[in-house]
């Protein structure tokens, strides 16, 4: 198309030096480039909007699971996650127990209190991390539900009671949702445009499901 529209750019200018039309090359290139560009163009401000909105959607999310993390008394689940994960940091090593899943967010949390410090904040940021990654992973699935109700499936992720809830707790429950959605975009993408990176994207997010929660 590139080269097509250089062809008919200097046939114009061609005709219009003949006709004796004062219009120079440089406006008639500049024409057949809006031309070109003008379905691009009208798709861009429907993006762009999009884009906010899925911005201001994780945005709010991420107040709704980072404020005041800390404040809650942790549940008996939580605390077995955050004291071994304590004791991974402290140099007490740790022992892989089916009991309580992992390793991944055992070693996930240990670099999080590396480089934040540990307390009962810190303790939950992985899970409130992740829990706003969930609800920008129905972007990815636009081809199937539509622009609009890839937006939609977005807004009910960051508003759910359920997601909320578990993305400020510190259990796997909503490390694997984060997992089981990303193989999910991975395997109907794939199947549709047979690229190997979703292959290796869908690889990745297996190991991560089975370092998380064995069943």
């Amino acid at each position: 198309p590139f080269c097509y529209s250089h062809a008919i750019v200097e046939k114009q200018a061609d005709v219009s030096s003949m006709a004796g039309v004062a219009t120079q090359p440089s406006e008639v290139a500049e024409r057949a480039q809006r031309g070109l560009l003008a379905p691009v163009a009208a798709v861009m401000p429907s993006l762009r909007w999009e884009m906010v909105a899925y911005a201001a959607l994780l945005a709010v999310a991420a107040v709704l699971r980072f404020w005041d993390l800390g404040s809650r008394a942790y549940h008996h689940d939580e605390s077995m996650h955050a004291v071994y994960s304590w004791y991974l940091y402290t140099g007490r090593g740790y022992e892989h127990n089916p009991m309580m899943h992992g390793p991944f967010q055992f070693e996930a949390n240990t670099l999080i209190f590396t480089l934040f410090g540990a307390s009962d904040y810190t303790g939950r940021m992985l899970y409130a991390a992740l829990g706003t990654a969930l609800v920008g992973l129905p972007f990815f699935l636009r081809p199937y539900l539509g622009r609009l109700g890839a937006l939609c499936v977005a807004g009910l992720l960051a508003f759910s009671p359920t997601m909320l809830y578990f993305s400020r707790f510190a259990r796997n429950d909503i490390l694997m949702a984060v997992w089981t959605l990303g193989l999910v975009i991975c395997m109907w993408r794939y199947m549709d445009e047979r690229r190997p990176g979703y292959l290796y994207g869908f690889a990745a997010l297996l190991a991560f499901s089975f370092s998380t929660k064995e069943n």
